[in-house]
């Protein structure tokens, strides 16, 4: 138990715990609580990290992980410290764990496990739209809740393998994860990426069609090494009758080499939604009762999808019109369009800022268009940006960054210049616009 948290006790003034913390298996622990002032019921999941560069760390994840809007991910409320200790308040489910499904109704049908892998798979879309991986990928991790909905938990802890600036809790050269259900990469603690989670759902498919892990040995050892050198299993070993297309989909998202697995969570959302059909009731899980959900959810699936869902060669070409918008405000500046050049820095920083979070490229794009001002003659307004931008990047990196101090010594440059007699702009032929 983590010593700082008492049962009962308030955080904020606002959140009070409950008697005992919820069973978990993971870092920390999980308290159901009641948010006094919106009464509603809450989670608060307390991260056991005493470290001042950690807790850091665990905060700009958890920032991140509130962008990732989907509905199969729990809402997150607030963000905060308790005595030094860092919690995290969630949205409660109302449902039951994918362990607690399968060991009170396996086997689960066909297409109630097709339907629960496509909604895990929708969620490893949105997820890696923002470069999140989610490196924990298990049946302890999902919950379906009573209108048939999935919801995957603890995305908290997510790595960011592209952005320094979000660096994991678990460093390269540790593993963090569950045996039997983390992709070799992780046990060798060697980068992950989308394909990590991948093999986690693979795993958990397994689990769902079998009722068992797909790698189960005597010891933890044995286990490994079963993971890290034995042909993936196939489910229809254990089950006959498995649809031969979800049987080579699951053997293909255990492969040993993260080559080898499907591409992308939308190619395995492809081959699960079809075989989503004719689904049963399951007693006790299932609210029949429950149909606000679903009625607005059958509407939303009519609505026509116009591209699909993110692939490589979209990825792609959203990289491309990054450059080529960067290249056409450089060329603005160059030609003397000041402000036509800080606008278009400033939307493409927004519109990244949706897609990617707190990317390095976006506070560039930003440092740029708060210096055209200063181009334009505009230093009380240069220097609004960029105090906030130097908030910002205090916030990030540390008061005492190298880049902070640089930022610093600008804004300080700046600010005497202001002060000095007026100087015309260089160039103001977008003045009026």
């Amino acid at each position: 138990m983590l010593g700082l948290v008492v049962a009962g006790g308030s955080l904020k003034d606002r959140y009070r715990l409950g008697r005992f913390p919820l069973p978990h298996k993971g870092m920390g622990e999980v308290w159901p609580a009641h948010d006094t002032l919106l009464e509603r019921p809450v989670i608060v999941k307390f991260v056991a990290v005493s470290d001042v560069e950690l807790v850091r760390r665990f905060r700009r994840e958890a920032l991140l992980t509130a962008r990732l809007d989907h509905p199969g991910v729990p809402a997150v409320y607030d963000l905060g410290l308790e005595a030094g200790q860092p919690y995290v308040v969630l949205q409660k489910i109302d449902g039951i764990t994918l362990t607690d499904l399968v060991a009170e109704h396996a086997p689960l049908p066909v297409g109630w496990v097709a339907a629960i892998g496509a909604q895990i798979s929708s969620v490893l879309l949105a997820a890696g739209q923002i470069g999140l991986v989610h490196r924990d990928i298990k049946p302890s991790n999902v919950m379906l809740d009573t209108s048939g909905a999935v919801k995957v938990l603890d995305f908290g802890l997510a790595a960011v393998p592209d952005d320094e600036r979000y660096s994991r809790i678990t460093q390269t050269g540790q593993s963090l994860g569950t045996v039997g259900y983390m992709a070799p990469e992780q046990i060798l603690g060697e980068r992950v990426d989308h394909r990590t989670d991948l093999y986690g759902l693979g795993a958990t498919l397994f689990d769902l069609l079998t009722g068992r892990p797909p790698f189960d040995g005597v010891t933890t050892t044995t286990t490994l090494r079963h993971q890290m050198s034995s042909p993936p299993p196939r489910p229809a070993e254990l089950r006959p009758g498995i649809p031969t297309v979800l049987d080579d989909l699951v053997h293909a998202l255990l492969a040993i080499h993260p080559q080898n697995r499907p591409a992308t969570a939308a190619d395995v959302y492809d081959v699960l939604a079809p075989l989503s059909q004719d689904l049963p009731s399951i007693p006790g899980v299932l609210n029949e009762s429950v149909q606000a959900v679903r009625a607005y959810a059958a509407i939303l699936g009519r609505v026509p999808q116009q591209t699909r869902p993110t692939t490589r060669h979209a990825v792609e070409r959203t990289e491309l019109d990054v450059e080529q918008t960067m290249n056409h405000a450089e060329q603005l500046y160059a030609a003397g369009e000041f402000r036509a050049a800080a606008r278009q820095w400033r939307q493409l920083a927004e519109r990244l800022a949706g897609q990617r979070g707190d990317d390095p490229l976006v506070f560039d794009l930003r440092l740029r268009a708060a210096r055209a001002h200063v181009a334009l003659g505009e230093h009380d307004r240069a220097l609004r940006y960029l105090r906030m931008l130097l908030q910002e990047r205090v916030d990030a990196d540390g008061a005492e960054h190298a880049a902070v101090r640089e930022l610093r010594q600008e804004i300080e440059l700046l600010s005497r210049e202001r002060s000095a007699p007026h100087q015309p702009p260089r160039s103001t032929p977008d003045a009026g616009r």
